[in-house]
């Protein structure tokens, strides 16, 4: 996230009661920043807050520089700092909103992107910032509202545009999702994200060449887009292209080692290959579970690769867990009735089958007639 707000920090709000060094030394944080020079922006800042805690801006100006890199719980500290000795600064709320929004702390982020706007009722970056929140929570009406004003406020701005492009697929007006992707690609012909949806679009439709060519778009303008190169590993996977697949989820893994459903995703093509590598699914499946441990469908995964390599008490640990963490999930309570067929426990994997199919698994039904003398 690069960000520069300089003709912010060179106003006068920034330097009013600052001596003339401090002046001086802000100058120099802030051509620092410009430059991309973020670690030693940070370190001259944190020489100019040690000499005046109270330095507002400073503060803010840290914030940015941690932001951009990646350091956005410090970024968020630096932000409330600032507000705290100024609490009418719109930018120190938005940013506050921007490092949150990276946490995936939505609700927080929301809560900022609307302070900001109350003290700028105009700013159209907090509109659409506060719309993509509302798209993380699946608020997808909320969120219409936000960009159709940010749009009404900039009509340039191709992010929004992308961003209610999300919202309009959400609510499944895919026709006028698909005019707010191409509106805006043809904004920013560069846009890897809008090429990305474009394509997940196209796949729901099933034009899958688009798709297909979509996501070759978006990773050829952004080679380090991890989010394309799952897309296109899923886009695989469904046509049975695991070697491909596995591919895509490798080099996403690669760019990001800490994306939980990068591993997740390759596990799955593992499990489904010719090869049936549900040992290296396992390993995967992990590294998924340990990235993000309330994934339902992650220990559901690693319970059926186990179930195929006949470790069935082990499977059903991870079924059990599935279930805990969601007891709709159809899917857990049909392979744990499975588990508990191949241990003699004919009684309750009935009752799990049973389950399955109250749940809407209709292949639970075999299982039912097969094993629980129900016709």
């Amino acid at each position: 996230m690069k960000i520069f707000l300089l003709t912010f920090c060179l106003t006068t709000l920034c330097f009013q009661s600052q001596s003339q060094s401090k002046e001086t030394q802000f100058e120099k944080a802030i051509a620092l920043l410009s430059q991309g020079k973020y670690k030693r922006t940070v370190k001259e800042l944190n020489k100019a807050i040690k000499n005046d805690p109270d330095a507002q801006i400073a503060h803010f100006i840290r914030g940015l520089a941690n932001s951009d890199l990646g350091n956005y719980e410090l970024a968020i500290v630096d932000f409330t700092e600032a507000i705290n000795r100024d609490n009418e600064i719109s930018k120190a709320f938005y940013h506050r909103g921007l490092a949150n929004l990276e946490l995936k702390n939505f609700e927080e982020a929301v809560t900022d992107f609307s302070e900001a706007i109350i003290l700028k009722p105009d700013y159209y970056a907090a509109y659409n910032s506060r719309g993509a929140a509302s798209n993380d929570l699946n608020n997808y009406e909320r969120a219409l509202i936000d960009l159709d004003k940010a749009i009404v406020l900039n009509s340039k701005d191709a992010s929004a545009f992308n961003n209610r492009g999300v919202s309009k697929f959400h609510l499944g007006d895919h026709e006028a999702a698909m005019i707010d992707y191409n509106k805006a690609i043809s904004i920013n012909r560069k846009f890897a994200q809008a090429y990305s949806n474009r394509g997940l679009l196209r796949e729901n439709i099933n034009d899958i060449s688009g798709a297909l060519l979509d996501y070759n778009r978006a990773i050829a303008n952004d080679p380090d887009f991890e989010i394309a190169y799952i897309n296109r590993g899923n886009l695989k996977s469904s046509k049975n292209d695991f070697k491909g697949a596995i591919k895509d989820h490798s080099k996403a893994i690669k760019i990001n080692p800490n994306y939980s459903v990068a591993y997740l995703n390759r596990a799955i093509a593992r499990a489904r290959s010719k090869r049936k590598d549900f040992k290296g699914s396992i390993r995967d499946f992990t590294s998924a579970i340990e990235l993000d441990p309330k994934r339902a469908q992650t220990f559901s995964g690693r319970g059926l690769s186990k179930y195929n390599l006949g470790n069935y008490r082990e499977s059903m640990d991870d079924f059990n867990m599935a279930i805990e963490l969601n007891s709709n999930y159809a899917f857990s309570y049909r392979n744990r009735g499975k588990s508990r067929i191949k241990l003699n426990q004919t009684s309750e994997a009935c009752k799990d089958f049973l389950m399955a199919l109250e749940l809407g698994d209709a292949d639970a039904s075999d299982f039912i007639k097969k094993h629980c003398n129900q016709k």
